[in-house]
């Protein structure tokens, strides 16, 4: 009862703590938001009554805008350099797409603009006639391009001269004390990985004449050798184009208004008039709802580069603000004359119509996305680029390509269905598996550990859906289905054939117990004190006699429970016989089944702490540098693939064989690496993991190699490798038989120098059918056995008995420690289900 009270405790304690608190805020905080309010209504005032060209920092032109001042100390002398570069990009992308089409005067004259820049983001430039706006509809781009994209960046050429100079952070904003001065995502490494994914989902779009604009959020991640984790992460708003295919986006903080001064970098005036127009109404309309959700608690800054980040509000760290241009890339669907543009731009769009509104039909082949990118930090004063063509070749780099977000979720419903029959096949093999060991004698051979291993990799998938589907509402029902299928495996199937293994090779771990506190410590000197018979006076004199039957038994002895499908041991019969009282007083040592209830709950503990301990510490390591992560990453898999290697320890130590069935070791050996090579060698993999073919091919060589040594130890012998005296001592059952043995009983079986001193002609057992071979009869299936030997005064290396010491003509017989023979199949399968001696009831040594 009182453990239900504490637990109610907790419980209540953890809802209290985190329950939001929606009480009214303080007059000291109410001052606090009616200063960020005002401060962003001078932002979108400002935003409203300036012109693109009004701020041109070589002109000496600025705005009062936190960021964007003279005093601010900020590298706006590159950005001309940077809007270059990004025209220079979109001419590289339109100009490859007229260089078919210049016999078609249309786009002859369309070409012609390109090259001289009069067409760009949203509309035309100043001098372009509404002609080329009116052809530029024909040119094929994703109107929505919620995706991902990933690919590879290198420091551009633009800032290599340039020095940044150091910043007064507290003149930027003396409202927020910083805990260092230090900046967060400062990108000083040479090249890495860049990866966005945009989101148009719920986005508002403005379309102005024949041109349109969309809102447009964006998580953008850039990554270094210098960075943890996968990098540096920080969420970007921006303004995207669709009929041109550019994208404009930027962070915001304390410290830099980027959104309210987005228009004032777009790389034409068009551009900028379209971006002015839309961030009027959605600013505004944004800082209504602040004001109002102001009444109840302190807004956040709703245009935060870190919404995630809670540190950032208790501890303020300053960070490198960004600006990024992207260009769109042409699908590549056909050709750019004037009718198959016309075809291309039709079939695009009924493509995305499909991928937002599926009616079933086909789409083949989704072109991916693809896009350039110029980077540029303001106030670190750095400049980053897509890796790519034309100026890297194309097996260096090709920009930042990916899925559209549409095709994504569809990849990644497949790749789900495929780990849904992956595991429905483990549980299927494991099933069988359980199955065919269901006896004490074939759970004993099957190594613990090898079965632990599998649980604990369902175990990691199980939590991985269950965690993931919480977050990814789209896939939601087949990523919890999968999880339960997990869950099946490691809690129902696993779990049960790890009781049944632990429970059957409990002896086994007490004998082995018992041995090494033996050998620890010294033993006392033992007084052996002969017992005093009691004298019983007869007729014949005095004697010592037995008790008579009718004679009262002792009762300090507990009675031994055989199970019913197996007898026991004399070393399980001792056990059972000092771990069980027959009394139930108070203070009494454990019995048998309490004694194992403790080590299924101590299972259970150790299992799942071990479990939580391995997630936990794989949790952290995604913040690791990626070298040490990468490293962790592939000790782990290795240590999960080797799942054979405990089972070849077992079958060494026992020497024995066929402990597993070999479809369920080439199976769970297949089904298990299927993930592993995904993850290892799709470059476009669901996850995004940077793929290493070296690492999947060891993994895979590994795994090949324990299955390799399993299908020798069978066919060999559980110790072919093995030096002699490496291991304990075990029974040979497959020994060498010689004629002329003079301690017969070691090798030869019972009958045979019965059947040869027998001169009756009805072929006795152990009669010589020809020179070099004997004839036995096997007990179990009542047929006779062809037995090699050793001829009488031969040698085993002669020619002649050469069948006779081969170790596959072994294999067809075994002799049991009682020197009876009996067929290879015939007692291994008696052995199944009985350590016994078919014969004399003699104990038999587990195979």
């Amino acid at each position: 009862m009182d453990a239900a009270r504490g637990a109610l405790f907790v419980f209540l304690m953890i809802v209290l703590i985190l329950t939001p608190d929606t009480q009214r805020s303080t007059p000291h905080q109410q001052l606090e938001i009616k200063n960020i309010l005002d401060n962003e209504r001078q932002a979108i005032d400002i935003l409203n009554i300036t012109r693109y060209g009004d701020f041109d920092p070589a002109e000496d032109r600025w705005l009062n805008v936190t960021g964007l001042r003279q005093e601010d100390g900020y590298a706006w002398d590159l950005l001309p350099r940077v809007q270059a570069r990004a025209r220079e990009q979109t001419d590289v992308v339109l100009k490859d797409w007229m260089k078919s089409g210049k016999s078609s005067p249309e786009w002859k004259d369309l070409g012609d603009r390109y090259k001289s820049s009069e067409l760009i983001d949203g509309g035309t430039r100043q001098g372009a006639n509404a002609s080329a706006t009116t052809t530029s509809q024909l040119i094929p781009f994703y109107q929505n391009i919620s995706g991902i994209v990933n690919g590879k960046w290198i420091r551009s050429k633009i800032a290599d001269n340039h020095r940044p100079t150091a910043l007064n952070l507290t003149a930027l904003n003396s409202r927020v004390q910083y805990t260092t001065k230090e900046y967060n995502r400062n990108i000083s490494g040479i090249e890495g990985n860049l990866r966005i994914k945009f989101d148009e989902k719920k986005s508002q779009r403005l379309r102005v004449e024949k041109n349109s604009v969309r809102e447009i959020k964006a998580v953008v991640t850039v990554q270094d050798e210098t960075s943890s984790g996968d990098g540096w992460e920080m969420t970007m708003y921006g303004v995207h184009y669709p009929e041109s295919g550019g994208v404009l986006l930027s962070t915001s903080s304390d410290k830099f208004a980027g959104i309210f001064a987005l228009p004032h970098f777009a790389r034409s005036e068009p551009a900028s008039v379209l971006a002015q127009q839309l961030l009027n109404q959605t600013l505004m309309a944004t800082v209504v709802r602040q004001e109002e959700a102001s009444k109840y608690t302190v807004p956040s800054f709703p245009w935060s580069s870190s919404p995630d980040n809670p540190s950032e509000m208790m501890f303020p760290t300053p960070h490198c603000e960004f600006i990024v241009y992207l260009q769109q890339h042409i699908p590549a669907l056909g050709g750019p004359t004037s009718q198959e543009a016309y075809r291309r731009l039709a079939g695009l769009q009924s493509l995305e119509e499909e991928l937002r509104y599926p009616t079933g039909a086909s789409l083949g082949i989704v072109p991916p996305l693809v896009m350039s990118a110029v980077v540029f930090s303001p106030d670190c004063g750095f400049v980053l680029e897509s890796k790519g063509p034309p100026e890297y070749a194309q097996q260096q780099g090709e920009h930042l390509s990916g899925p559209k977000l549409e095709s994504y979720l569809r990849s990644a419903k497949r790749i789900i269905i495929l780990f849904c029959m992956i595991l429905a096949g483990q549980i299927y093999l494991l099933m069988r598996q359980m199955r065919e060991t269901s006896t004490p004698s074939t759970r004993s051979r099957v190594s613990f550990y090898t079965v632990a291993l599998m649980a604990m990799g369902d175990g990691f998938t199980s939590i991985g859906f269950w965690t993931v589907s919480m977050v990814i509402d789209a896939t939601f029902l087949i990523m919890i289905s999968t999880a339960f299928l997990a869950f099946l495996c490691v809690c129902v199937f696993g779990m049960k054939f790890l009781m049944d293994i632990w429970t059957i090779q409990g002896p086994e771990r007490r004998e082995a117990e018992r041995r090494n506190a033996a050998a620890s410590s010294p033993s006392p000197p033992v007084v052996v004190t002969p017992a005093i018979p009691a004298v019983i006076i007869t007729a014949a004199g005095a004697d010592t006699l037995p008790l008579p039957v009718t004679a009262r038994r002792p009762t300090d002895e507990a009675p031994i429970i055989l199970p019913p499908d197996q007898d026991l041991t004399a070393t399980e019969t001792e056990d059972a016989a000092t771990t069980t009282t027959p009394t139930v007083a108070q203070g009494a040592a454990p019995t048998t089944l309490g004694r194992a209830r403790n080590e299924m709950g101590a299972l259970y503990t150790r299992f799942y702490f071990l479990l939580m301990g391995t997630l936990f510490l794989s949790l952290h390591a995604t913040g690791w540098p990626s070298t040490i992560r990468s490293l962790y990453a592939n000790l782990l898999s290795l240590i999960y693939l080797s799942l054979w290697t405990p089972q070849i320890y077992r079958n060494i130590m026992r020497n024995c064989r066929k402990a597993l069935r070999w479809e369920f070791v080439i199976g769970q050996s297949i089904l298990r690496l299927i993930p592993f090579i995904y993850f290892y060698t799709v470059d476009d993999n669901i996850l995004f993991i940077t793929t290493d073919r070296y690492a999947a091919y060891v993994l895979i060589g590994w795994v090949w190699i324990q299955v390799w040594v399993l299908f020798s130890q069978e066919i060999l012998g559980p110790r072919f490798f093995i030096p002699n005296g490496w291991a304990p001592p075990a029974y040979d059952y497959h020994p060498v038989l010689r004629e002329d043995d003079e301690e017969a009983g070691a090798t030869m079986p019972i009958g045979f120098r019965e059947a040869t001193s027998d001169s009756e002609p009805s072929s006795p057992s152990g009669e010589s059918k020809k020179k070099g071979q004997r004839t036995f009869d096997c007990a179990i299936c009542m047929q006779s056995i062809d037995v090699p030997v050793v001829s009488a005064g031969g040698a085993e290396g002669d020619t002649g008995n050469s069948l006779a010491t081969s170790l596959f003509s072994r294999r067809a017989y075994m002799v049991t420690p009682c020197r009876h023979i009996f067929h290879s199949p015939c007692l291994e399968g008696w052995m199944r289900y009985r350590l016994q001696c078919p014969i004399c009831r003699e104990n038999l040594p587990p195979l």
